[in-house]
Parts: structure tokens; sequence; C-alpha cells
């Protein structure tokens, strides 16, 4: 495996293990400010001034709103819409079924989406066919969901 894939893999692995901790920070912060909504906003601010902060130091900050919304399709802007809801979601939903059950459900919708989605080549994806070996993944993900859920 050449070591730029390498890193890939580990920023992945990383980024789902920080997403259990995002909730449960996002949960404390609606705690003291009494609000989930308001927690997730603010939790999308300060995601919004890190990001612009390295824009603006890269010299990166270029957007052509007009041309987007002319020639893509409208359902790119809906990635904050599902961001929103993800988090909100999470961060009342955790606290109430415990992190392991909430994240293995996750985990459950974005693999199966994720196959529906290179079966069909949705979303301008290379197609790659549902097989045997996938379905028993799901499977076998199905059965750890219910061994969570039953401990």
């Amino acid at each position: 495996m050449a070591f730029k894939t390498f890193i890939f893999l580990i920023a992945c692995f990383m980024a789902g293990a920080l997403t259990p901790v995002q909730a449960l920070f996002n949960f404390k912060l609606a705690k003291a400010v009494n609000n989930t909504i308001t927690s997730a906003l603010i939790s999308f601010l300060v995601g919004t001034l890190i990001l612009l902060g390295y824009l603006l130091y890269k010299k990166q900050l270029r957007f052509d709103v007009v041309n987007v919304v002319k020639t893509e399709p409208y359902w790119i802007w809906l990635g904050g819409v599902i961001g929103a809801y993800y988090v909100v979601t999470l961060t009342y939903i955790v606290p109430k079924v415990g992190s392991s059950l909430a994240f293995s459900l996750v985990i459950a919708g974005q693999l199966i989406i994720s196959l529906l989605v290179d079966h069909f080549g949705w979303f301008g994806v290379p197609v790659s066919p549902i097989t045997i070996k996938k379905v028993m993944g799901i499977v076998a993900l199905a059965m750890a969901i219910w061994l969570i859920k039953e401990n």
C-alpha cells in the first residue's frame, strides 16, 4: 500500500473516531446553552470560522455563486442541510440511546446508502454493483447492531 493511501485511510479512521466525540461535545454545549439547535449553530459557526481562516491564509477564497447556481444541480447545496440534520439529531439522541448504538446505526445507514449510490452510480460516482459479499457485510453489521442493542 502506498504511503499516501495509508495516510488517507488513517484520516478516514480519525474522522470516524472523532464523530462520537463531536456529538458528546455538542451535547455538553447544548446543556450549557440550554438548546440543541443553538448548540449546533455554534458548532457550525466555529467550523465556518476555522475554514474561512484557512482559506484566507492560503489565499484560496474564490466563490462564483452565480456561475455555480447556473451550471450545477440544485442538490449540491443540500450538504449543509444534511450536516445540520446529522449534528442536531446526534446531539439530541446520543445521550438518550448511548454512543455505541447511535453510531452503529449511523454506520449502518452510511453503508447501506453507500452501497446503493455505488450500485446505481448516483451523483456521478463510478458504478460498483452490489455483490453477495457486500450483502453479507450488511448482515454482519445488522448482527453487530443487535448485539450492541441487547447489551
